[in-house]
């Protein structure tokens, strides 16, 4: 539960409260120095949450009286855990390509501000629109996974 509060409840504020809150304050280098820091501390923590709840995820699943099997989606429960299953993998791809495509992007634009050389205003801003719309992706499929999870509770 830890885990998830942590992952969810950190995609949660920072798609809702920090961004909004940074991009509307603080400007120039100041603002990506501060995201910067904010996406290295808060990524390698977002992974670790989420390996935890797929280890702790797997057990409970397994364990679960309404469990028939691998894919055997034969009740209420097994869509539900099917369906929130499913936002979860999309949630993992768009993590993985904030993580590798995304932020590295970010990363050398701001190596380069650091180096004093030029950079091309529009790539800072593409990577900045793709960085929010995974936020937000991910935080629509964040409350549906939580949705699905409910229901699922609901029908064992």
């Amino acid at each position: 539960m830890v885990a998830t509060v942590i992952w969810l409840g950190g995609l949660i504020s920072i798609t809702f409260v920090v961004l909004p809150f940074i991009q509307n304050r603080i400007n120039g280098e100041e603002k990506e120095k501060i995201l910067s820091s904010l996406q290295n501390y808060l990524n390698p923590l977002g992974w670790l949450c989420l390996f935890i709840l797929v280890g702790t995820g797997l057990f409970q699943m397994s364990a679960h009286p309404s469990y028939q099997g691998f894919l055997t989606i034969d009740n209420d429960w097994a869509v539900a855990l099917f369906i929130k299953h499913i936002f979860i993998v999309f949630m993992v791809i768009a993590m993985g390509y904030l993580t590798w495509f995304v932020l590295p992007g970010l990363k050398r634009i701001a190596l380069k501000q650091k180096l004093g050389k030029e950079v091309d205003p529009f790539e800072l801003l593409r990577y900045r629109n793709q960085e929010r719309l995974i936020l937000w992706t991910n935080s629509i499929l964040a409350i549906l996974v939580l949705i699905f999870t409910a229901w699922a509770r609901s029908v064992s």
